[in-house]
């Protein structure tokens, strides 16, 4: 990926800070995802604050 961005004229940062920018989207929508199979966003809150 990196090299595909460097083919297309981007500087290493900017490239860096667009991969990153992915993963992190990504990452928010598997966490959607994962609210939504474990029944909803109050469950997967309690999840997270520890009180399950």
């Amino acid at each position: 990926m990196y090299s595909q961005l460097r083919h297309y004229g981007w500087r290493p940062l900017e490239a860096v800070g667009h991969i990153a920018s992915w993963i992190a989207l990504l990452t928010v929508g598997l966490a959607c995802a994962g609210a939504e199979l474990l029944g909803g966003w109050e469950q997967a809150g309690r999840l997270l604050m520890g009180l399950g």
